[in-house]
């Protein structure tokens, strides 16, 4: 087994990405020797516009990419996000944070630094349940509907 080829085997990386209401894609790269994870991170991370260390954290989970088997699934969860009139559909990694929908959000509806940290998310509705922004977004069936809304007087007596 000490041949010079040894580390130069060609490993092919493949990553299938579940996301609802889409056909599903796989991501596959090949590295020469060992698999590097931020560069798969990477890849992934520019297809679904999230931040790479979002994608690495998930492919620390050996449910999602295991270490000694080169082909894996990434279950994302789709947001389906309000702000005012506008709308937008997006999927993040199941570990991100309501934080990281919050601030996507902020940026694709272009709402300024000044507005967006007077916001908060609410689920179903502009006055469904404030979502704790410090939360991972979990498992989600099908799209989540959640609102970007500036804060009015507590209804109904419920105190978030």
């Amino acid at each position: 087994m000490h041949e010079h080829s040894v580390g130069e085997e060609k490993i092919l990386v493949k990553v299938d990405l579940e996301r609802h209401g889409l056909p599903m894609e796989s991501v596959s790269l090949e590295f020469v020797g060992h698999v590097d994870r931020p560069e798969v991170a990477r890849k992934i991370a520019a297809l679904l516009e999230v931040e790479a260390a979002e994608i690495l954290e998930e492919l620390a989970n050996p449910e999602v990419l295991h270490p000694e088997h080169h082909h894996g699934k990434l279950r994302l969860a789709c947001v389906d996000l309000h702000f005012e009139s506008q709308s937008a559909r997006h999927h993040f990694p199941s570990s991100a944070t309501w934080a990281r929908v919050h601030q996507w959000g902020c940026k694709h509806f272009r709402v300024s630094a000044e507005v967006a940290a007077n916001l908060e998310l609410h689920r179903d509705s502009p006055t469904g349940p404030v979502l704790n922004e410090a939360k991972k977004i979990g498992h989600v069936e099908g799209c989540v509907t959640v609102w970007m809304v500036k804060p009015g007087p507590e209804r109904n007596g419920l105190n978030g």
